[in-house]
């Protein structure tokens, strides 16, 4: 693939990501880093390349969350009892999650990602279902209520984001859901807000660890660049389009093309 069509290609990677993103709410990194390792490919047969995607994917996501929590901000929907106790614990999983990331073979950081995305599918599938808030008491009273639930959750959505350079946001709005039993506006709004954190963490210590493998910082921020322009594009055409399209066929075909991308990366097709 030719440099300029190379470019292309990654501009649409992100486009794709903002829109799919907007209409279902699923993270960015989700969809760009299958894109970018099927449509870019590796130049080498270890698939180094994956940090690099990783680092790209961690710095587009900061790119996409930043104007998403200020817009949650605006609303009031960000609850500060809620992110303060989650940032903590997610700030630690996330710099022990790149760290790990970074001594764990390329190949098999793929299969995981492949892994995670059919569970994603299934947690997006559960989490609206098992989903029941407790109306009784406010969102703050819940923070404090179900803390460990918080911590938790945050540690666990870190050590995944920086492992593989997904935001996880998806795990982080279904478990606050179902478990912490929280408001769906709040939840989405606390795991964009301490998203923008994470993916500042993870994407700044990823892109300073590049050259333990050889690969070049400048390189990542090049297809962040590429992608993170057209992603919040992207984003803000499929957040005005989601009312447009029948919500059903929608998530039926966004999860029959992650599944098939997980199958491609998986090596089953």
């Amino acid at each position: 693939m030719d440099p300029l069509t190379k470019s292309i290609a990654v501009v649409c990677i992100g486009l794709g990501a903002g829109l799919i993103g907007g209409m279902t709410g699923l993270g960015g990194s989700i969809i760009m880093l299958p894109g970018l390792a099927i449509v870019v490919g590796f130049a080498s047969e270890t698939r180094i390349e994956q940090h690099m995607y990783i680092a790209a994917a961690l710095c587009v996501n900061f790119l996409v969350a930043v104007p998403a929590t200020w817009r949650h901000s605006k609303a009031g929907t960000v609850r500060r009892a809620v992110v303060i106790r989650l940032l903590p614990p997610a700030g630690i999983a996330m710099v022990l999650g790149v760290l790990l990331s970074n001594r764990v073979d390329p190949t098999l950081l793929i299969k995981l990602l492949a892994i995670m995305i059919v569970v994603f599918v299934i947690v997006g599938e559960l989490g609206s279902k098992l989903a029941k808030p407790d109306e009784s008491v406010s969102d703050d009273a819940i923070a404090k209520k179900r803390a460990y639930v918080l911590a938790g959750t945050g540690a666990f959505t870190g050590t995944l984001a920086g492992l593989l350079g997904i935001g996880g946001g998806v795990i982080m709005v279904a478990t606050l859901r179902a478990v912490a039993r929280m408001r769906v506006r709040a939840a989405i709004a606390a795991s964009s807000a301490t998203m923008c954190l994470l993916a500042s963490i993870g994407a700044s210590l990823k892109l300073a660890t590049l050259h333990t493998h050889d690969l070049p910082w400048v390189q990542a921020l090049k297809l962040a660049g590429l992608m993170g322009p057209a992603a919040v594009i992207g984003s803000l055409i499929g957040s005005s389009l989601v009312h447009k399209f029948p919500r059903l066929i929608v998530k039926i075909v966004v999860d029959s093309v992650l599944l098939l991308a997980a199958a491609r990366l998986g090596g089953l097709i």
